[in-house]
């Protein structure tokens, strides 16, 4: 009896588990999906982010180079 009890519920949760198929592989391609938009925004904001340390570096030359002339101007007052 406690194997034919045990066997009818294995058989009923086989049954129901795969009955499901269509709605877990719709759920499994959606969240491909937004993966692969997440990938993609990532690779955008590294761009970015790429694009943003280049100006950043710029920025900090060209500071460096108009300081320089600063001390240049205020050195020849000095003199």
């Amino acid at each position: 009896m406690l194997i034919k009890n045990i066997a009818i519920i294995a058989l009923i949760a086989l049954t129901t588990g795969c009955s499901n198929t269509d709605a877990l592989e719709m759920q499994v391609t959606s969240l491909s999906n937004k993966v692969d938009k997440l990938t993609i925004e990532m690779s955008k904001l590294i761009d970015q982010q790429d694009k943003n340390n280049i100006a950043m570096a710029q920025l900090k030359m060209s500071n460096k180079k108009t300081n320089q002339r600063i001390d240049n101007v205020a050195a020849s007052y000095k003199k």
